[in-house]
């Protein structure tokens, strides 16, 4: 299992490792795969990746095929802007929320992702700042105490989450440009100041909205 989880059963484990593989493109855009191959390369059993299968299909990563395996969907550029549209409605609910709710635990934790963030931008690593992404977006929704909002900003995140590792696997620009911002975001939640949260979350929104002109000019991504 990949590190940098907050997980509570086998199915939740096995949405987290198919989710980043989709993500990091080691699947594909556009290929498909069978339940049993993911089976073999996740390392559970067909129930959990099943499950994990059947969450996945409620966002836009998958389309389970009836008899015919699992087609991953290609970044298709008109859905990565109409994401990023909802983002902003529902993040600026989820950030309000965070800074006002969150607790000391949720605060050492986004302290601590911080510092990750700093981390995987100076050694350029594409991996390691997804994977704290992840790490953000799931405590910021734990912190705001609202699992609705939580459920509808998760597939919003993966595929903002799958651009930004083609930039940076690229050539860097996804984390270069939104490292910051992130790190931003996350000094306004912690001294729990709403405004300045929100304030920190549109920039960070901004920033990425900008990026997907460039990622529009890359061509689709292929996988390892």
């Amino acid at each position: 299992m990949s590190p940098g989880y907050l997980t509570e059963s086998l199915a939740d484990a096995a949405f987290q490792v198919i989710e980043e593989q989709i993500v990091t493109l080691e699947l594909a855009p556009g290929s498909k795969v069978t339940e049993r191959a993911l089976c073999d390369r996740t390392g559970f059993g067909r129930t959990p990746v099943r499950e994990a299968l059947l969450r996945l299909s409620q966002g836009f990563l998958i389309e389970i095929l009836p008899r015919n395996g699992i087609l991953i969907a290609p970044m298709d550029f008109e859905v990565i802007v109409m994401t990023l549209e909802v983002r902003r409605h529902v993040e600026r609910l989820i950030v309000e929320r965070a800074a006002r709710y969150s607790d000391d635990r949720d605060r050492r934790k986004l302290d601590g992702l911080r510092a990750a963030f700093q981390d995987a931008t100076d050694r350029g690593d594409a991996l390691a700042f997804i994977r704290t992404d992840n790490l953000l977006n799931q405590t910021l929704n734990t912190a705001a105490r609202h699992p609705v909002a939580a459920k509808v900003a998760q597939p919003l995140h993966s595929v903002s989450r799958r651009m930004g590792f083609a930039l940076g696997r690229a050539n860097g620009a996804g984390f270069n440009v939104t490292g910051p911002t992130h790190q931003k975001l996350i000094e306004a939640v912690v001294a729990g100041d709403v405004p300045a949260s929100i304030a920190a979350l549109d920039e960070l929104l901004d920033a990425v909205d900008a990026l997907k002109q460039i990622y529009a000019a890359m061509g689709e991504p292929r996988a390892f």
